[in-house]
């Protein structure tokens, strides 16, 4: 199995170097999702819920002090398996734009930090450790399939006073399965808008 210190070196390979508050959140995210996306841990070691967030124990005495990690001998991508490759790189590439303030407050908003924190105030100390069970049900509760990404799409969009129609929900199902990122898509609807209006 893959350690802590294998995944923050694949997040590193991914992205490049980073704040160590920052890298911290990556592989906290990549916890989470590879739970959500198979149902088994990504890495064994506990993962605590922090003033600052989720962090992991042995990954923070090895870059304790350090403001910016560009890279971590200690860990080797190699040993990840494809799975664990496809999660490092789709968190890299849905979480890495963001910075590590608001990769903080993200997890600071969600519930598997929040329940470990419990009553405390968000500048209490704490190592309570996040519950993997409550990780993984929480992210799995974030995954919908296509075709219902695709129905609750089209719903928010009637709620606004627009409808999809086929070639629309059949665009969404690519958005939704991945063929095509919603960047790209919405590139694409902006061509097509202005080159009609020309």
């Amino acid at each position: 199995m893959a350690t802590a210190h294998d995944v923050a070196a694949a997040v590193l390979d991914d992205l490049g170097a980073m704040t160590a508050m920052k890298l911290e959140k990556l592989v906290y995210y990549c916890q989470g999702w590879h739970l959500a996306r198979t149902g088994h841990p990504l890495f064994q070691e506990p993962i605590e819920a922090w003033r600052e967030g989720p962090v992991v124990p042995h990954l923070y005495r090895h870059h304790r002090g350090q403001r910016t990690v560009t890279e971590w001998p200690l860990g080797d991508a190699s040993r990840l398996a494809t799975d664990q490759v496809d999660t490092v790189r789709w968190v890299s590439e849905a979480y890495g734009r963001f910075s590590a303030a608001e990769l903080s407050t993200m997890t600071h908003n969600e519930l598997p930090w929040r329940v470990a924190r419990g009553a405390l105030p968000e500048s209490a100390p704490s190592t309570e450790q996040v519950n993997v069970d409550l990780m993984r049900a929480y992210y799995a509760r974030q995954v919908a399939s296509v075709e219902t990404a695709v129905v609750l799409a089209s719903a928010n969009a009637a709620l606004e006073g627009a409808e999809f129609d086929e070639d629309w929900q059949d665009r969404l199902r690519d958005v939704a399965s991945g063929v095509i990122s919603a960047d790209d898509l919405i590139a694409q609807e902006i061509a097509r808008i202005s080159s009609e209006q020309r």
